[in-house]
C-alpha cells in the first residue's frame, strides 16, 4: 500500500516540477540571453540545491517502483509483493545515498542566497 501512495505522490510531485520547469524555460527564453544570464545568477543559490534533491529523491524511487510494477505486470513477484517493497527501498536508498553525495558537493559549492 505505502509503495502506491509514494508512487503516487512521487508522480505528482514530478508532473508539477515539469509545468513550472516548462513556464519557468518559457519566460526565462522570452528575456532573450541577458534574461537567461540574470535567472542562472539567481539559480546558484542553496536553496535550489535542496529543491533538485527532493526532486532527485522523487526520481529515483519513482523510478525503481516503475520498474517494480512493470515486472508486476508481467506476473513476476506477484505473491512477494511486500519483499519487493523492500527491495525497492533499499534500491532507491543505495541511489540516493550514492547520488546525494554529487548534490552535497554543490550545497557546499553554493552561498545561501544569489
Amino acid at each position: 500500500m505505502w509503495s502506491h501512495v509514494l508512487h503516487r505522490i512521487t508522480g505528482v510531485a514530478i508532473t508539477v516540477f515539469l509545468l513550472l520547469h516548462i513556464w519557468e524555460i518559457t519566460s526565462v527564453v522570452r528575456g532573450g540571453a541577458a534574461g537567461f544570464t540574470e535567472k542562472m545568477a539567481g539559480m546558484a543559490a542553496r536553496i535550489w540545491v535542496v529543491g533538485e534533491w527532493l526532486l532527485f529523491l522523487a526520481l529515483v524511487f519513482h523510478a525503481i517502483n516503475g520498474i517494480r510494477l512493470i515486472l508486476l505486470d508481467l506476473g513476476w513477484g506477484v505473491r512477494e509483493q511486500k519483499r519487493n517493497f523492500w527491495v525497492v527501498f533499499i534500491l532507491s536508498a543505495v541511489v540516493i545515498v550514492i547520488g546525494s553525495y554529487f548534490f552535497v558537493m554543490r550545497f557546499l559549492a553554493y552561498p545561501w542566497a544569489a
